[in-house]
């Protein structure tokens, strides 16, 4: 039986919210700030959460941003940091789910 816990609701939000930064990063929506403000708000919740995420996966995903973010590339390196934040950010969601398993 599944439980609907604060603990499980903040889960939740996040995997919307992971979903749905990936959807406005693939199309191609570069110049916002939503996901620098995504990033923050995942920083803060990896934190909380002390172990279960790998720091360096997430923060390899900040940097593929901020290079998105400011443009300092086009072409195929442009694909292949568009790539590397998408992998990351499949495996915040992965992690979301297996925190789902333990609550």
């Amino acid at each position: 039986m599944f439980d609907l816990t604060v603990g499980n609701l903040i889960v939740w939000t996040f995997i919307g919210l992971t979903l749905y930064t990936m959807r406005r990063r693939w199309v191609g929506d570069f110049e916002s700030n939503w996901a620098l403000v995504y990033y923050l708000v995942l920083v803060l919740f990896i934190r909380t959460l002390e172990g279960e995420f790998n720091n360096f996966i997430v923060f390899a995903a900040i940097v593929a941003a901020l290079f998105l973010r400011f443009e300092f590339l086009g072409g195929w390196f442009l694909r292949v940091f568009r790539l590397m934040e998408f992998v990351c950010l499949c495996y915040v969601l992965l992690q979301c789910f297996a925190l789902l398993g333990h609550y």
